[in-house]
């Protein structure tokens, strides 16, 4: 009985760590976690760089074509839009991620796709066909952005080029994009043009 007593009261002194007989449950891992491109309510991305602005996932969804986006909110200075981000299957696809593009909906992320397998996308932007090849350069690497290293980065290279007559034309304009899981976009380096770096995030 003695011998008893003390196993008890070992297993309640132990018990936050270990149960008796019986291994502990890890905390399961938040979808945020999880995502390349977090939309959790009130989460906030502040950008600097060529093209500061700042980032709010809203909360809200919106049914498009049928499938059902995270509405996003974008503030620069005093203006202020809204973008749209579907995530299925680990494919996030976006509409309205720059003002430039419109309303065009385009494939920014694949994360199972294979390095170096491209994926492609014509669209008529601005009364011009554009295309828009997409490849993933690296997977699971470390990136430092504004002097801090971030883990799990995937990064995206966009090359585009135009249509005219049927002929293809490279417009020598490479963006590659650098997702790191759980906090979502980084770095939007444009080459010469300059970059857009992640300054400060809030992740709920």
């Amino acid at each position: 009985m003695y011998k008893l007593k003390q196993l008890l009261i070992l297993c309640l002194i132990a018990g936050a760590l270990v149960s008796c007989g019986k291994e502990t449950d890890p905390e399961p891992v938040s979808t945020a976690e999880q995502d390349y491109l977090p939309t959790t309510k009130g989460s906030t991305w502040e950008y600097g760089g060529i093209s500061p602005y700042t980032l709010t996932a809203t909360g809200e969804t919106k049914v498009i074509n049928g499938k059902t986006f995270h509405v996003m909110e974008t503030t620069e200075g005093t203006e202020k839009r809204k973008s749209y981000l579907l995530k299925e299957k680990g494919v996030y696809t976006g509409i309205g991620m720059h003002p430039e593009l419109g309303d065009v909906e385009i494939a920014i992320l694949k994360e199972e796709t294979p390095i170096g397998k491209p994926w492609e996308q014509t669209n008529t932007i601005n009364g011009v066909e554009t295309k828009m090849t997409l490849s993933i350069v690296a997977k699971g690497v470390s990136k430092t952005v504004e002097g801090k290293t971030y883990q799990n980065v995937i990064n995206v290279k966009m090359e585009t080029s135009y249509i005219f007559m049927g002929i293809e034309i490279d417009s020598d304009v490479t963006t590659n994009y650098y997702f790191a899981k759980g906090v979502g976009i980084i770095l939007s380096d444009f080459g010469a043009m300059g970059q857009v770096p992640l300054l400060t995030y809030d992740v709920k």
